[in-house]
């Protein structure tokens, strides 16, 4: 009767049992512990390429790749196209085109942008070039 007892709170009936329990149970919190390792790491990735600081007017792309529109005149409509969703870039005075991306918290460009719109600013960060595409993530804007 005693032994039914013990079985039904779940306890071991031996060492053995006792053995492979333990097993299982630091296989699990091991599993769990690396689990959460990987998730760190995915959170905090970073881009990789060369850091840098480009100065250049801030721009939205749509209307800047469309019909070459930038400057005081057209902040407004540049800060309602950003707000809009439409990606920012950052134009040189040689007419080089980077499309800007935040790079806290994988933030969207406009979030650290959006109030330089039409201004020159240079920005810090990391320069990604692939296909074609020039791609900075914005880590600081003076």
């Amino acid at each position: 009767m005693r032994e039914l007892q013990i079985l039904s709170l779940g306890y071991p009936r031996d060492e053995q049992e006792s053995s492979i329990m333990k097993r299982k149970i630091i296989a699990a919190i091991f599993g769990a512990s690396l689990l959460l390792g990987l998730g760190v790491l995915v959170a905090f990735a970073q881009p990789k390429g060369d850091t840098v600081k480009v100065k250049g007017e801030v721009v939205d792309l749509w209307c800047y790749l469309e019909g070459g529109d930038r400057g005081a005149d057209h902040k407004k409509c540049a800060i309602t196209c950003a707000k809009a969703g439409n990606p920012i870039g950052l134009v040189t005075d040689k007419d080089e085109v980077y499309v800007m991306m935040g790079l806290k918290d994988h933030h969207p460009g406009r979030e650290v942008l959006i109030e330089k719109m039409a201004e020159t600013v240079t920005v810090e960060g990391t320069l990604v070039k692939k296909g074609g595409v020039q791609v900075i993530y914005v880590s600081a804007v003076k």
